[in-house]
């Protein structure tokens, strides 16, 4: 009889122990609220109504705006896409993330937003159109899909909670619309805007034409050309309403608008002659911080917990978006996230400004040496004092300092008139970022809902580092793009795939160089397994920016020491060039 005790006792032991070991913890119940985030690149706040601009370039913005909460001071982290989107899903500081150019991606320990969305069951698509694929891998989105977010909600927006981003190109150099909307795209224009004939070469030559206008002093814009700059910006504001339109109709087709946060923002926004010149940090090569880049529109819109009515004027982060989403769907917001719910100040409940810190690199996508970046710019703003730091390798000890209700421009730098505040806000700078370098990604086991199993299998196959090469064919041999190929949207269904000789559990390194004069690109890019795809992107996409990085040519090679290469690979890349004559 004892021994029969000891059995039973043992089997459920066994039992209890194997289903401890296979269990997973239960989600809590939430609402299952939809996200809508739409994203425009290179957003000047200045240009629209809501924020008092003389011409309603987006009226369906307009007509949105009364029914939702919309941030007069919402600072964003970066002064370029990639670095200020990866701050804003992961909630995390460029410091802490470190993608701060191209190649780059964050550290796959971090647990994000995204992927804590993706275990309450939230479908997270990536519809194409960012910059460089590789620098957002690690967020958790689902595999790249080139597709309208209007059309992806007809087609799959009924199926099951979502959060759905899409960052829209326009308005985003050059300012030159789209041919199947001329007629919106030159609401605003007129030819006679331009004052004479070197002004209209100015414009005409650079912004209407080109992706990048470098600040190294051969375009010097005239006062005399803000007029039809503006008047072209402005057109491609008309053309974004249009798309904002079109996919809050079709959400709203679907019945899932009071379902559903609505959340419209940008990675940045755009000098537009504030400072003598245009653009940003990718497309100058000369990045600035000030509020032109910095402070950017940002609404949300949901009837069901979002107030509506007035202009909130507390200052509030980027890094506090994801919180924000995290809070609005029931969902607990992990402590190790650096931004906070923006709830409370929607309420009423905080009115005090939320200090931002900022940094950029200098060239943004366009750095020259990627794994070598020297330059970097920073700031402090605290809702009436903004600081910033020219942290440059020939001169790491230029700061700027403004008095932003005085001089909301920032025209006048006044930190010799102002050291004792000059000093607090640098040393709030420098605080920041010795802190920055301290944080590390936390115990995934405290956020993440997964079984002993699941724990320990992924350990393993981490674990599983393959180390000898014997056998494996060195140096590779490039598949594709074969040597002398053009490369369009449709050879790849808007992708642009790499594929070489290799095996699956091998890392690979792949080395680039596209582009010519202001669009030559050199790097390198890690890679586990034998293919890379680049997308795939919209044709849009494609034809304006991609089109632009030809010739180029890549070669392989196992990503070992020392490096034995492959011979290179030339391609073309051809778009279609979508410009008005």
């Amino acid at each position: 009889m004892r021994k029969i005790s000891m059995l039973l006792l043992c089997a459920g032991l066994f039992c209890f122990l194997f289903y401890k070991f296979v269990f997973v913890p239960a989600l809590p119940e939430t609402p299952g609220y939809n996200v809508l985030y739409l994203s425009a690149d290179s957003f000047n706040k200045k240009h629209l109504a809501i924020y008092g601009y003389h011409r309603d370039t987006m009226p369906f913005l307009s007509s949105l705006a009364p029914k939702a909460a919309v941030f007069d001071q919402m600072i964003n982290p970066s002064g370029w896409t990639n670095e200020s989107l990866i701050s804003i899903f992961s909630s995390l500081s460029s410091p802490v993330h470190k993608v701060e150019t191209r190649g780059h991606s964050i550290d796959p320990q971090w647990i994000t937003p995204i992927e804590i969305l993706r275990e309450y069951g939230y479908r997270v698509p990536r519809l194409g159109g960012w910059q460089g694929t590789e620098n957002h891998s690690n967020l958790g989105f689902d595999s790249v899909t080139a597709m309208h977010p209007a059309q992806w909600l007809e087609e799959h927006g009924s199926e099951g909670r979502f959060f759905l981003f899409y960052q829209f190109l326009q308005p985003h150099l050059p300012y030159n619309g789209d041919r199947r909307e001329s007629d919106v795209f030159l609401s605003y224009f007129r030819p006679e805007m331009f004052q004479n004939e070197a002004s209209r070469q100015r414009v005409m030559s650079t912004v209407y034409q080109n992706i990048i206008v470098k600040k190294d002093g051969t375009v010097p814009f005239e006062p005399e050309d803000r007029e039809p700059m503006n008047a072209l910006y402005d057109g491609e504001l008309a053309l974004l309403d249009r798309e904002i339109e079109r996919t809050v109709k079709a959400l709203e087709g679907l019945g899932l608008l009071e379902n559903t946060v609505i959340i419209i923002g940008a990675d940045h926004g755009e000098e537009l002659l504030e400072h003598g010149f245009v653009g940003h940090a990718s497309t100058s090569g000369e990045a600035h911080l000030y509020d032109e880049i910095v402070n950017i529109p940002f609404l949300i819109f949901f009837s069901k917990k979002i107030p509506s009515g007035g202009v909130i004027r507390t200052q509030v982060r980027g890094i506090d978006v994801m919180p924000t989403v995290l809070d609005l769907l029931g969902i607990a917001t992990p402590d190790y996230l650096e931004g906070r719910s923006l709830m409370p100040v929607i309420n009423g409940q905080e009115s005090q400004h939320r200090v931002a810190f900022i940094q950029t690199s200098r060239a943004g996508y366009q750095e020259p040496d990627p794994e070598n970046i020297t330059d970097r710019i920073r700031a402090v703003r605290t809702g009436t004092w903004k600081l910033i730091h020219y942290y440059y390798q020939d001169n790491p000890t230029r700061f700027e300092l403004y008095n932003l209700t005085e001089d909301p421009l920032e025209r006048e730098n006044v930190v010799e008139e102002f050291p004792e505040k000059a000093n607090e806000l640098r040393k709030l700078l420098m605080d920041w970022i010795l802190h920055q370098d301290k944080v590390k990604p936390p115990p995934p086991q405290r956020y993440t809902q997964k079984s002993w199993y699941q724990r320990t299998r992924e350990y393993l196959q981490g674990r599983q580092i393959r180390t000898d090469y014997s056998g494996v064919p060195s140096p590779p041999e490039v598949i594709s793009p074969t040597d002398g190929a053009v490369l369009t949207y449709n050879t790849g269904s808007g992708a642009a795939i790499v594929r070489w000789s290799g095996e699956a559990d091998v890392p690979y390194v792949i080395e680039y160089e596209v582009g010519e004069e202001d669009y030559h690109l050199t790097g390198s890019i890690r890679v586990q397994g034998n293919e890379k795809v680049f997308g795939p992107f919209p044709q849009e996409y494609w034809d304006t920016y991609l089109s632009r990085y030809s010739p180029g040519k890549i070669r392989i090679s196992i990503d070992k020491d020392p490096r034995e290469w492959s011979r290179w690979s030339h391609f073309e890349m051809q778009g279609l060039r979508t410009q008005i004559p």
